[in-house]
């Protein structure tokens, strides 16, 4: 009796530690809204190019989605990954087309700041990396 009590026990605290441990994953939109404002905060974007840069990063978030379902589960990881490096520099070379010299500067300096906070590791190669362009 007490060995079924404990693994009982046992068997609720894994539970409830493993749901602990999960984060909320936010959606594409939610992830292209929280990137804009962040742009927004470091580059004083203009309304005008506020409505690009969300273009721009709706179409590449989309991209990327695409590719994650049409590559799947068992996918090539290397292929994968370098597919996805040249759209972040597809949809790097666009942001900065429309950035003004001061603003291509801060963009340049937010996604350094960037990489070195993730080290480059997963997530070091966000949607505005590379920012030697």
């Amino acid at each position: 009796m007490k060995k079924n009590l404990l693994f009982i026990a046992l068997l609720a605290g894994a539970a409830s530690f493993s749901q602990a441990q999960q984060r909320p994953q936010r959606n594409s939109g939610e992830m292209v809204q929280g990137n804009i404002e962040m742009l927004d905060k470091q580059l004083s974007l203009t309304a005008e190019q506020k409505t690009q840069v969300t273009a721009i990063m709706v179409t590449h978030s989309k991209s990327m989605d695409s590719l994650r379902n049409t590559m799947g589960d068992q996918a090539d990881r290397i292929a994968m990954r370098t597919k996805m490096q040249e759209s972040r520099k597809e949809n790097q070379t666009k942001i900065m087309s429309i950035l003004t010299d001061d603003q291509k500067k801060a963009y340049k300096k937010y996604i350094a700041d960037r990489q070195s906070r993730m080290g480059n590791g997963p997530g070091g190669n966000g949607p505005m990396a590379n920012p030697n362009n």
